[in-house]
């Protein structure tokens, strides 16, 4: 019996490793239990959102006319955006998990009037941060001064972008929508152009302030 389970576990030892894949998330459903009672909560938590309030800084930043005012608080008062961001990422994998077409009607819906946004701004930029458009020129003319929560004046304004950013590759990543694609494509190239020209030193002094995850955006490469 000891020979046979040596010969088995040398056997087992010589089979080529292989890497644990997970599965999609659109391949899993959850059964009843805490976990799909938690997944409800959410759900329906995201489908009291307003787009048009998540959509408002985006369009006012683009001069767009508002279909609602923004929420308050941070969406008011410095950090607007970034909650429309966390809401394409929260959509789309809410999507995955449950193959909900209301849910993916409002996210599309929402991808749609950003395009609007972007092809307003006219350079594949697209964001609700207050004053952005002059402030990330400035930046792109090396005229900036950063600290750990503020570019230029602005609050952790690369924070903001990259849940947009985000948003849009889940958009695509998880619910397919072929316009996320192509805008996060136009707002990568208007991030390449607008440090094209700073130093090394620049850019490390930008880096000074919070800036989420866009190392890992940037890592990701284009969406495919």
């Amino acid at each position: 019996m000891r020979h046979l389970l040596a010969a088995a576990l040398m056997a087992a030892c010589a089979l080529p490793a292989v890497a644990a894949e997970r599965f999609p998330l659109a391949d899993v459903r959850l059964a009843a239990g805490p976990f799909l009672d938690a997944q409800s909560t959410n759900l329906r938590y995201l489908m009291a959102l307003e787009p048009d309030k998540l959509l408002a800084p985006f369009m006012r930043e683009a001069g767009l006319p508002l279909k609602q005012e923004s929420y308050g608080n941070w969406e008011s008062s410095g950090l607007d955006g970034h909650m429309g961001g966390h809401y394409l990422s929260a959509m789309a994998l809410m999507y995955a998990a449950t193959g909900d077409r209301e849910v993916l009607a409002r996210l599309n819906y929402t991808i749609a009037k950003l395009k609007q946004c972007q092809e307003a701004n006219g350079n594949g930029y697209l964001g609700g941060i207050p004053g952005g458009s002059d402030a990330w020129q400035a930046i792109a003319k090396g005229k900036l001064e950063a600290d750990n929560f503020s570019v230029n004046g602005k609050w952790v304004p690369w924070y903001k972008l990259h849940k947009v950013y985000a948003g849009l590759r889940d958009a695509y990543r998880y619910a397919g929508n072929e316009d996320a694609r192509a805008m996060l494509v136009s707002l990568s190239d208007w991030a390449l152009k607008l440090s094209a020209t700073l130093t090394p030193e620049q850019m490390q002094t930008m880096l000074r302030s919070e800036h989420g995850g866009m190392n890992e955006v940037f890592a990701d490469g284009e969406p495919g």
